[in-house]
């Protein structure tokens, strides 16, 4: 990579290396999205959910300093041949070309971060160089955890990737531009199940009040399979983030889902974890809920989870965080602790964008339940009344 600055960025080239970077960081937060729920190892869908949030945190680093800037406006000028090179990344043709595509575009990054900062002034661009520093120990840890997570690297695709980054000029911008090769005309489209590997089976789990009738060790490793169960939720939050992408909502919109999202990929870590260590390895998933939501639009899918499930579920939060602490388990406590804490965010997201869709809308959140109603119930979703779940 080259350049003929000699010391420190002026505003205006900090503007448009700051809005390139920008624009792949979001990008990358649809295309996990998106693929969340190809990738066949639920290990690699947790470490997924970790980078998704990941690039949402930088993003919203990055653009709250294209706000000071002046000309910074965080989506103005995104030239086509860097959107070309988002959508080939998208529209790859299986999970592990995606995976490739996603690390060449990390490793691109990791690079034009590190020359930027070797460029930067230390007191004209002090502020983007302590963004600049924080970012790349960030991005270092997402490339670690790709080097030690994804070993079925395509050679052929990353090159593919390449060639479309270097018809945009690299991540800057900067480099000299060849012809970008043919496209593939692919377009990414949602799996017909939600994938997972071999080793999980589609099951439907014991009603609840069957549940806490169990004896303390099967209930604990029921619990903790209704924990590893909130795949269901982070797909479903995977759907709403993508299909919500051209929405044109505000930032604060895709960074809360992103963040929601994370949270519900973490909840099935903790299933994962703890039920590994009591001697049992996770093996089934009901994902009825998640299947039932997929006919809605995205704004009824957000207000079924926020408003209608994590509220129905929000009551057996604290008597299980007290029933584990009582039983002297504070393992799985702290998990049952934290769950609750961040479900009762989740809550909150889902008030304040139910809300805002709703603005200058003739219906009211209790309309939109009411649809959701009719939704599920075409889908085959019928339980008793007052009961939103079957498990």
């Amino acid at each position: 990579m080259t350049s003929d600055l000699s010391s420190g960025i002026e505003v205006r080239q900090t503007v448009d290396w700051f809005r390139r970077y920008l624009f792949l960081e979001r990008s990358c937060i649809k295309a996990l999205a998106g693929w969340f729920l190809k990738v066949p190892e639920y290990e690699t869908k947790i470490g997924m959910g970790y980078q998704l949030w990941a690039h949402a945190e930088r993003a919203t680093e990055l653009r709250a300093r294209l706000q000071e800037l002046r000309g910074g406006h965080s989506e103005a000028n995104v030239e086509p041949a860097l959107a070309r090179v988002a959508d080939e990344i998208l529209n790859a043709p299986d999970p592990n070309s995606f995976l490739t595509g996603w690390q060449v575009l990390i490793d691109r990054l990791s690079e034009a971060y590190r020359f930027h900062l070797e460029q930067a002034d230390g007191s004209a661009n002090a502020q983007e160089v302590r963004i600049l520093r924080r970012i790349l120990v960030d991005i270092e840890q997402s490339r670690a955890w790709l080097k030690t997570h994804f070993k079925q690297y395509s050679q052929t695709w990353a090159s593919r990737i390449q060639a479309f980054l270097d018809s945009a000029g690299g991540v800057q911008g900067v480099g000299i531009r060849p012809s970008p090769p043919e496209s593939s005309g692919a377009h990414f489209v949602w799996p017909d199940k939600y994938v997972f590997d071999e080793r999980i089976c589609e099951d439907r789990f014991e009603n609840y009040s069957r549940r806490i009738e169990l004896p303390f060790e099967q209930r604990r490793i029921a619990e903790m399979e209704i924990f590893f169960n909130e795949f269901y939720a982070a797909g479903l939050l995977a759907t709403i983030l993508f299909d919500s992408w051209s929405a044109r909502a505000p930032w604060e919109f895709y960074r809360d889902l992103a963040h929601h999202f994370w949270d519900e990929v973490r909840h099935a870590e903790f299933g994962m974890i703890r039920l590994k260590e009591l001697g049992v390895q996770p093996s089934r998933l009901d994902l009825s809920l998640f299947y039932a939501s997929q006919t809605m639009p995205f704004l009824h899918r957000l207000c079924y989870l926020t408003l209608g499930l994590e509220v129905y579920f929000m009551p057996r939060k604290r008597p299980r965080v007290e029933r584990y602490g009582s039983a002297g388990d504070r393992r799985t406590q702290l998990f049952a602790d934290v769950d609750w804490s961040d479900e009762g965010n989740h809550v909150q997201y889902g008030k304040r964008w139910v809300d805002y869709f709703l603005t200058d809308d003739a219906r009211t959140v209790e309309d939109l339940q009411s649809e959701i109603a009719d939704y599920l119930k075409a889908a085959g979703i019928d339980l008793p009344e007052g009961q939103l779940a079957p498990y």
